[in-house]
């Protein structure tokens, strides 16, 4: 933005046959330079502008969109400079902040600022001290009636504009009708009684007007004190305007909130409304097919109901043959009973001594087994603190897993040989079980009579139910969900009396069945156990011989093993030797390193306190260059002292030449007003 304003500064004034003063030149090309992201001002005061130049920047600030802030104090300025920097004001749209101090504007040019009061509708603060408004009343009321047109201006500093009591009145009308001015500067003018009066009158009208400084122009106490009581009521009024703007402000939001709120709200519940009916509809679609398939069900049941009566009126007949055949049945088991109570009683004998005999042998065998279990437990766990030295010992110890498994896998061959036999001694019963299942099925069919009956009088209830449904469904279809649920109550009532009856006829059966299978099972043991117990003997003392045999093998691999176990001891305890040995080099060698440690903990520790004695050294340096600098800086602080007040003396003196040279400017006769 400053490079586009130099070249059009340097552009125009090529074409209007003029120098770039340098002053101008200069000061853009700091802020070029500087170009900081702030807010730009362009600075201009105690700077000599020619009128030519002025309507040159005029035209430039009347398009530019870069600086907000302008100043042209102590410039100056003539009434042609400033026409052409007003001209340009009253077309700019960016700029907030003017400053015109001490560049007596009068007459036309005060005519000019009114006129760019009308136009511009963005500055905000407007400096106008040390200037000669007031001395052309004609000019000064053109100046208030652009201060009444205009509606963005909030803080005019008119101090020290030889502001008369009639200029004041005028500008009291102007204020009157202006809404936006905040803050209001006349100090050091000629404002007097009447003037005071004036802007008494006016605060009773204008309720924005908060801060008005009057020192210096001859008021009496009672109107300032009048409006100084206007000001803070005007004050009170604004702080109360500004609360009440905030609320209203916080309130809309709040309302657009709850608005926003109340939408999304009643868009859910049309959603979830939405949502019900579909379920409704859902719900309705559902229940009317399923009373559909329960009307199917019902037909098909029905069917199946016709069906069932008639197969119970054949089963009866088979049920009653089967009756005489089981009483039959029962005299012949109560018969066979007897003959295997004298046969059992006999046999029991026999089977004690047997039993015995095996008992002793076996416990011979088991205490041996034992013994040789033991002796290999403990030869395992040596033989599995030894594994990670020696690979070859588990592969002999694994053959030997693998033998001892072998010999499982013959004995499990064995029992599944007796198993076969007592499976062909179970198919011989199955003949037998087969007659038994016929005599099942005839008294099945019997309870199949009996549940025919209960299904009699179930149809009956289904019969009335039907009766109760079609004098329900003529009533209003609401009552439609009271019917399914007698249905469903009839069906389940249907469902727990057959369980029931199948329940007992199975119980019944059971009972039957295990009756015969334990009788016959009785007698084909007994006849068994006999033939079975003089084979198993052969066989047993066939394997004791043969476990002898394996037993005293495994003794003679056990002491191979043992010596073997021992030579590994011994290379072992050698190995244990030299690694004690190579410790004892390392632990030497380890204090040897320990020593050198120490020494080295030594030289940090003289370090250390090195380190420590310079750095007290280095922190009395500090203090003491400390102490120089809050000496330096007093000294600083009265030469500080001493440029400020040649300042002021130096501002002194420009006051006094100032007021001389404004006294002078007053008594040289000013042009003829239009």
């Amino acid at each position: 933005m400053v490079e586009e304003f130099k070249h059009a500064y340097l552009r125009l004034s090529k074409e209007h046959g003029l120098e770039a003063q340098e002053c101008v030149v200069n000061l853009l090309k700091s802020l070029q330079q500087s170009s900081k992201k702030e807010k730009l001002v362009l600075n201009l005061s105690t700077n000599s502008l020619t009128s030519k130049t002025c309507a040159v920047l005029g035209k430039i600030i009347a398009a530019d969109h870069g600086f907000v802030e302008y100043k042209f104090a102590d410039c100056m300025l003539s009434e042609d400079a400033v026409k052409g920097l007003t001209h340009g004001f009253s077309r700019n749209t960016y700029v907030r902040k003017l400053d015109l101090k001490g560049n007596n504007i009068r007459g036309p040019a005060a005519e000019a600022l009114g006129k760019m009061l009308r136009h511009n509708k963005t500055i905000l603060s407007l400096c106008l001290e040390w200037n000669a408004l007031g001395m052309l009343d004609n000019a000064f009321t053109i100046f208030c009636e652009g201060v009444a047109s205009n509606q963005t201006l909030q803080a005019l500093d008119l101090r020290n504009n030889q502001i008369s009591h009639d200029s004041a009145a005028e500008l009291g009308r102007a204020l009157k009708q202006n809404s936006s001015i905040r803050a209001l500067d006349l100090r050091w003018n000629n404002v007097g009684l009447l003037g005071g009066r004036a802007l008494i009158e006016m605060l009773q009208t204008n309720k924005t007007l908060t801060r008005i400084e009057l020192a210096g122009n001859n008021i009496p106490a009672d109107i300032l004190t009048s409006i100084e009581t206007a000001l803070s009521q005007n004050q009170d009024r604004a702080l109360i305007t500004e609360d009440h703007k905030k609320k209203t402000s916080l309130l809309s939001k709040h309302l657009q909130h709850l608005e926003q709120e109340k939408a999304v709200q009643m868009d859910e519940l049309m959603g979830t409304i939405d949502q019900q009916e579909e379920l409704l509809r859902n719900t309705k679609r559902s229940s009317n097919d399923k009373i559909g398939q329960l009307q199917v069900a019902l037909g098909e049941r029905k069917a199946a109901f016709n069906s069932l009566a008639s197969k119970l009126a054949m089963t009866e007949s088979e049920l009653a043959l089967a009756e005489q055949k089981c009483n039959d049945y029962s005299v012949i088991i109560t018969r066979l009973k007897h003959e295997l109570s004298d046969s059992s009683s006999v046999h029991q004998g026999d089977i004690r001594r047997e039993r015995e005999d095996r008992a002793n042998t076996e416990m011979k065998l088991l205490k041996e087994l034992s013994e040789a279990n033991e002796r290999n437990i403990s030869f395992e766990t040596k033989v599995e603190d030894l594994e990670r030295k020696c690979r070859q010992q588990t592969e002999q110890m694994f053959a030997f897993k693998e033998q001892t498994t072998s010999l499982q896998a013959e004995i499990k061959v064995k029992g599944s040989q007796y198993e076969e036999r007592l499976q062909s001694e179970r198919s011989r019963n199955k003949d037998a079980l087969h007659e038994a299942e016929q005599i099942r099925q005839k008294e099945i069919a019997r309870l199949k009579s009996e549940a025919e009956e209960t299904e009699k009088v179930l149809r009956e209830r289904i019969q009335r139910l039907e009766l109760s449904r079609l004098q329900l469904e003529e009533e209003l279809s609401l009552m439609k969900t009271m019917s399914m649920t007698d249905r469903l109550q009839a069906e389940e009532n249907v469902n727990i009396a057959r369980q029931k009856v199948k329940l007992e006829e199975e119980s019944r059966f059971k009972a039957l069945e295990e009756k015969l299978r334990l009788a016959q099972i009785s007698k084909d043991e007994l006849q068994s156990r006999h033939n079975q117990q003089q084979s198993h003997i052969t066989e047993l003392s066939s394997k004791n011989s043969s476990l002898t045999l394996e037993v005293e093998t495994y003794k003679r691999r056990i002491e191979e093993l043992s010596e073997e176990v021992n030579k590994k001891n011994m290379y072992t305890m050698q190995e244990v030797g030299k690694v004690k040995i190579d410790l004892q080099s390392v632990q030497t060698k380890l204090d040897s390193e320990k020593s050198v440690q120490k020494e080295l903990r030594d030289k940090l520790a003289e370090a250390d306190t090195k380190l420590s004695e310079q750095l007290m050294k280095h922190r009395e340096l500090l203090d003491s260059k400390e102490r120089e600098i809050s000496h330096l800086a007093e000294r600083l602080r009265a030469r500080e002292g001493e440029l400020a007040r040649a300042r002021e003396e130096e501002i002194q003196r420009a006051q006094i030449l100032q007021n001389a040279v404004m006294t002078y400017v007053s008594k040289v006769p000013g042009s003829p007003s239009r």
